[in-house]
């Protein structure tokens, strides 16, 4: 009955996985290129040797050029699940795919095929093969922005963890960083990357950092029921314990690694953690216990043919173990086919094709820094060129400039002068009239008019230069101002009018002279031009102050005449009054 139950089982299962494979493959419409082509890779399955179902599955694939790259990337992943190593029709895809791309001239998806063609190179330890191709994606991906790259939390962790094998750890922390930025938190592949960044800090000499990484990593892995890579961490956290000598820690540690990873059926991780507890119980002299742990990490090793560096560890434990037991039962053959793995890993997975590789990544950076300072000579050579052609033009724009502005300036002294030249010829002019005029007082008052309208003008002129480019030149010889100065009515010019207007009006004059003696000179001089016409602003121009000093001069008279004051202005006519 219970045998019936166990069959039903098995067989509900069969069918479950049968239906499952049986689903087709979902061609997306997004309309996002890089989008669909993610879409398409989480649905990539594993037929294991079924090959036919395999391209059955992946045959929608085929009829489409945008996805061309994409069928011969999966169709050799297939291959590779198949044959279980390095196989002819798996490289022939592979290259297949990476030439697609190029075809397609899609920079995305190139770096896709060749970073899908690394990690199978990188699964079968084909290092010194996989290095360039590697240093060529690295370069790639530098040049496109991250929202351009396939699945970019895949593709960062994967260069991550090869970098992290070739030992390049600086260059591997960066890349695993970038992978845990753009994958979500509670996942499998967030607990990988979180445990991989605490191995490289361990590889750095950075235990507190490494064993902090390795903690986490455990506690995620609790929390989403990822049993293997909680043991993985454990095998970590096992060797931060080794590292600080406390080795019964280490080994209970590994001891739960293994016996997590073999109920999980994980026998690589089984078998790496295997030999670190052989190394272990050697250094505490439990040899039959590392000899029995030897022994199942060795039926592992032998499972896969790239397991071929596991197997090398095995025997030269093996060899330490005979050793120490002074035993020499097999040590011949284990010699023998020590040398076979030393000679066949040289150009695979030995240390040897390890130190090849990071010769090649030493070198290529070299390449890099010298061509970066070749580059930044030709930058500065070409920048010190720039700068000497700028100061060379800047040179001749200065004296441009400079001469212009010298131009300019004689330009601006010329004209000044000549403004100053027309002005004096008008006085002496307006002066000549009055010679000719025999100086009566009616070419007094024409003269005097004349001036009013030299003063305004000369007033005017030295407003504007004032506000122009050229107000300097008037500052400095103040030309202008001594000419309108000159055009005042002068001690010399007062008394040669005073004798003009006396011939004129001497009844007004006597009168001012006998009754109004109390009356200044300078009141007599606006009460004269009053007499004459001359209106308050006219009055102010002549004597060079303001009208509203015109006005207080005369409100001043009054007060001090009072009744006289009436009398005084009965002799002037009534204009004069009236603009009083």
């Amino acid at each position: 009955m219970l045998f019936k139950k166990s069959y039903c089982v098995l067989l509900l299962l069969f069918i479950v996985q049968v239906k499952s494979q049986n689903v087709p493959l979902q061609i997306p419409s997004k309309p996002g290129k890089i989008d669909n082509i993610e879409t398409l890779l989480v649905q990539q399955k594993s037929f294991e040797s079924d090959t036919a179902s395999l391209k059955k599955y992946l045959e929608p694939l085929s009829k489409s050029k945008e996805y061309r790259s994409v069928y011969e990337g999966l169709l050799a992943n297939g291959y590779s699940d198949f044959y279980n190593t390095t196989n002819s029709k798996s490289n022939f895809y592979y290259l297949q795919s990476i030439k697609s791309a190029v075809v397609q001239k899609d920079l995305s998806l190139e770096i896709w095929a060749q970073l899908n063609y690394i990690s199978y190179l990188y699964l079968y330890r084909d290092y010194t093969s996989m290095t360039p191709r590697l240093l060529q994606v690295i370069d790639k991906i530098k040049k496109l922005p991250d929202t351009e790259i396939i699945l970019p939390g895949e593709t960062f962790k994967k260069i991550g963890w090869i970098l992290q094998t070739l030992e390049d750890y600086p260059e591997s922390l960066y890349y695993l960083n970038l992978a845990k930025k753009y994958t979500p938190i509670k996942t499998t592949e967030y607990a990988s990357i979180i445990d991989n960044i605490g191995l490289n800090y361990f590889r750095m000499g950075n235990d507190k950092a490494a064993e902090s990484y390795f903690n986490k990593t455990t506690v995620l892995a609790k929390q989403i029921h990822d049993e293997i890579r909680y043991a993985k961490a454990l095998g970590n956290l096992a060797l931060i314990k080794e590292k600080k000598g406390d080795l019964q820690a280490a080994i209970s540690l590994l001891k739960e690694d293994i016996q997590i990873s073999e109920k999980e059926q994980s026998n690589q991780n089984t078998m790496y953690a295997s030999i670190l507890l052989a190394e272990l119980y050697l250094k505490n002299n439990n040899l039959d216990q590392a000899e029995a742990i030897l022994m199942k990490a060795k039926k592992i090793a032998d499972s896969k043919s790239y397991f071929k560096k596991s197997e090398l560890q095995i025997i030269k434990l093996k060899l330490d173990i005979l050793k120490q037991q002074n035993k020499t039962d097999n040590e011949l053959e284990l010699r023998r086919r020590m040398l076979v793995l030393e000679d066949s890993l040289k150009n695979k997975d030995g240390d040897i094709a390890i130190n090849n590789a990071n010769w090649i990544i030493q070198k290529t950076k070299f390449q890099q820094n010298i061509n970066r300072t070749a580059n930044e000579v030709k930058h500065e050579s070409a920048m010190k060129n720039i700068y000497a052609v700028v100061i060379i033009l800047a040179f001749i724009l200065a004296v441009f400039i400079f001469l212009n502005f010298k131009k300019q300036l004689k330009n601006r002294q010329l004209l000044y002068n000549q403004k100053v030249t027309l002005l004096e010829l008008e006085k002496i002019k307006t002066e000549h009239k009055l010679t000719e005029a025999h100086e009566n007082l009616n070419a007094q008052v024409d003269y005097l008019k004349d001036k009013n309208i030299q003063i305004k003008k000369l007033k005017s002129e030295i407003d504007q230069i004032k506000q122009s480019s050229s107000h300097y030149l008037e500052k400095e010889n103040k030309k202008l101002s001594t000419l309108l100065e000159s055009h005042l009515m002068t001690e010399n010019n007062w008394n040669t009018f005073k004798r003009e207007f006396q011939k004129e009006y001497p009844e007004f004059y006597q009168l001012l002279q006998n009754d109004f003696p109390e009356i200044t000179d300078s009141s007599k001089r606006i009460l004269l031009l009053q007499k004459l016409n001359f209106n308050n602003n006219e009055i102010a121009e002549l004597l060079g102050i303001t009208p509203d000093a015109v006005k207080k001069s005369k409100q001043r008279l009054k007060k001090k005449l009072g009744t006289k004051f009436d009398i005084l202005f009965e002799h002037i006519n009534s204009r004069s009054i009236q603009n009083f």
